[in-house]
């Protein structure tokens, strides 16, 4: 049996305070990594960081009222509620991490998931990711991405001229999509879109 932390008063602590306050760190969590990803935590975005802290004073507020309808102001604090509410926090986080991860992409993983990557329409071209000879995503908004055709092994074929350039959206949520008629022709001539 595992025995309540007690307080100096010899009364047992109620396990409400630490769920409340583990609700509120794992939706400031949640709400850091999601505004992380989505670029509204920096930036032009003043909001962002009030984003996070309002989620961490509702996640306190609603883990405090919901925990305390269902008895957890009358259950002793234990190591191993102490344990529980820590590993599945963390273990929330880390969700709404790879989420976000896939909600919101780089560019250069969107190329990889939509374009260049294995069983993608551009993989065995001089435009896949392994054949491409120079991929730049560039660091600021406005600019595309471009990809610069390399030799495919085994190909006799000449290596194309032709620069592929692609937009992206910064917060990553849109595919790319070509920056212009040329980018847009080359990705028709090779089935793409």
């Amino acid at each position: 049996m595992t025995h309540p932390m007690v307080s100096r008063s010899g009364v047992p602590q109620s396990a409400l305070p630490l769920i409340s306050a583990v609700c509120g760190a794992v939706a400031v969590g949640a709400s850091l990594v999601v505004t992380a990803k989505a670029h509204l935590l920096y930036g032009n975005v003043p909001w962002g960081p009030l984003l996070c802290v309002a989620a961490s004073g509702a996640g306190a507020v609603v883990g405090w009222w919901g925990f305390r309808l269902l008895g957890f102001r009358y259950r002793p604090l234990t190591p191993r509620i102490f344990a529980v509410a820590v590993v599945l926090g963390a273990a929330t986080v880390w969700g709404v991490h790879a989420l976000a991860s896939e909600v919101w992409k780089t560019a250069s993983q969107r190329y990889t998931d939509e374009l260049g990557g294995p069983g993608a329409c551009l993989a065995g071209t001089p435009y896949g990711e392994q054949a491409a000879s120079v991929i730049t995503v560039p660091q600021r908004s406005g600019h595309p991405m471009e990809v610069w055709p390399g030799t495919v092994d085994g190909s006799k074929e000449p290596v194309p001229t032709q620069v592929l350039r692609l937009t992206f959206a910064d917060n990553g949520s849109r595919p790319l999509a070509p920056a212009d008629d040329a980018s847009r022709e080359l990705l028709r001539a090779y089935g793409c879109h």
